[in-house]
């Protein structure tokens, strides 16, 4: 008899919840289009947002562990040599907490390979690696 009656009650009250779940949880291909936007830009302190406090970045060679405000340094240097056209997503892969993005990016009138290494812990979503390199 109770089972009758909490059925009727779960059935109703799914089309509430499911709605919302939906929209709380944001794919993996929404966060990297965010970023790779962001990365397009050529804006380094609009990426850096990105980055987490202690990050692991190579660029064109220019490699090591460093503070956000460092790498968004590297990121500044990069973009005055080469101004961003397009960032197109190649590759993803992972899952939670760690995830993955390789791409491609068009800077300068050349071409480069990108990858970016994301953790996620609920709502907050850091890289902690980068890597740009000559494709």
């Amino acid at each position: 008899m109770i089972r009758k009656a909490i059925l009727p009650i779960i059935l109703a009250c799914f089309p509430v919840f499911v709605p919302a779940l939906l929209v709380a949880q944001e794919g993996p291909k929404d966060i990297f289009d965010d970023i790779g936007n962001d990365l397009q830009r050529g804006d380094a302190t609009i990426f850096a947002q990105w980055f987490a406090d202690d990050i692991e970045i190579d660029v064109l060679g220019t490699a090591g562990v460093c503070s956000r405000s460092q790498a968004r340094q590297l990121m500044k240097n990069f973009y005055a040599r080469y101004t961003p056209k397009s960032f197109t997503i190649v590759h993803m892969s992972g899952s939670l907490p760690m995830r993955y993005c390789i791409g491609t990016l068009l800077a300068g009138g050349e071409r480069f390979r990108v990858t970016l290494f994301l953790k996620s812990d609920r709502e907050t979503h850091r890289l902690q690696q980068v890597r740009i390199e000559k494709d």
